[in-house]
């Protein structure tokens, strides 16, 4: 994300869903690591993830897609979120899920 990662991860802790995540990237307090593809990059980083051809980003906005370009991996846009079919196929989108279904389906291809 690129709200800041100190307060992604209380919302996340607050709503019992860490169990989920191994971990959480964000935007740094000072304002540094904001953009997307900076927070991207570093998730990469983080996770020592070498073979970028095993990630998808999923975003509902143009932001999340053109994210993913910068960084080389590829993206799926989401329907059920705030951005429009139209925004993020401009953006550039790989896949656009407009329901869960279709985004677990797209993630198992």
């Amino acid at each position: 994300t690129s709200k800041p990662e100190e307060y992604s991860v209380r919302i996340i802790e607050h709503f019992g869903l860490s169990k989920y995540f191994e971990n959480i990237c964000g935007s740094k307090m000072d304002e540094t690591r904001s953009k997307k593809d900076e927070v991207i990059a570093y998730a990469i980083e983080r996770n020592n993830i070498s073979d970028k051809s095993k990630i998808l980003m999923v975003g509902d906005r143009k932001h999340d897609i053109l994210g993913a370009k910068k960084v080389g991996i590829k993206s799926c846009g989401v329907l059920f979120g705030y951005g429009s079919l139209e925004e993020l196929n401009t953006a550039g989108a790989d896949f656009i899920a407009e329901n869960v279904s279709r985004l677990d389906k797209i993630c198992l291809q």
